[in-house]
């Protein structure tokens, strides 16, 4: 099982790699019931979460590794993930973080799923004010089926093929991975900062705030299932980072037991 105080430690230790940052990572402790939950916070796409991901999880190995991801994407991401490179030139962190665990399961827990669409007509047909943003996420919705089945397309033809597409909308940072820890550290750092003070100021969109409040009560829920079969670490973005760890210890930060 993991050791969270184990965790803390190595993140946390004078001579770590400056991209293990205690405020990007987050440990559940387990019980004879659960096992425990490696919650690692990232920044899409940047270098520092690349290593940050595989850091971690080469040392604290899970038996369940549970990604950011749909279900659907899946196949193509675990393809991204056997390139010869170190880290994979295609799928950013989450083909770092499946290549990092090993022979842990693989999982994604993000939306669109059927759990997620289930919720999503409940949340439209219980809830009077969210059911005036009805066209705006059924919209959203299918936008990401439609991103989801053409990852699902994209590891079809990357079978059959010797062309692997990027199915994703990468995105590039002035940092990259041929830069020092330190400057990708600071890079990372900086780009959060800005992130939150505008976050800070500006609210979210209604729909915006329904979407990822469903997406974060479905991730929360499926990770919780998957800590019953043992340790289970989490690679998601940080904006979601919080948000899972109020809903996986009942908001008062004591791990949920069920």
């Amino acid at each position: 099982m993991y050791d969270c105080d184990a965790i803390s430690d190595a993140v946390d230790a004078a001579d770590a790699d400056p991209r293990l940052d205690s405020a990007q990572v987050r440990c559940l402790p387990g019980s004879n019931e659960v096992g425990a939950i490696l919650l690692i916070g990232v920044v899409h796409d940047h270098p520092a979460s690349v290593v940050r991901v595989s850091q971690l999880l080469e040392t604290f190995t899970p038996d369940t590794l549970a990604l950011e991801l749909p279900p659907l994407s899946m196949p193509l991401f675990r393809r991204y993930a056997r390139d010869s490179h170190t880290p994979p030139r295609l799928g950013g962190e989450m083909s770092a973080a499946i290549r990092a665990a090993g022979e842990a399961r693989v999982v994604g827990v993000d939306a669109p799923n059927r759990a997620y669409v289930r919720a999503l007509i409940r949340r439209l047909r219980d809830d009077s004010d969210a059911r005036s943003l009805t066209r705006t996420v059924i919209a959203d919705l299918g936008r990401g089926l439609v991103q989801a089945a053409a990852c699902r397309l994209g590891a079809v033809v990357a079978a059959y093929t010797p062309y692997t597409p990027r199915v994703y909308a990468h995105i590039a940072y002035e940092a990259t991975l041929l830069d020092d820890p330190e400057t990708q550290a600071e890079h990372e750092a900086t780009h959060l900062a800005q992130h939150r003070a505008f976050v800070d100021v500006v609210d979210p969109p209604p729909e915006t705030a329904l979407v990822d409040e469903t997406r974060e009560a479905v991730m929360a829920a499926r990770i919780a299932t998957l800590r019953r079969e043992g340790d289970v670490a989490v690679v998601v973005g940080m904006s979601h980072l919080d948000g899972l760890v109020r809903r996986l210890t009942g908001g008062d930060g004591v791990a949920n037991k069920r």
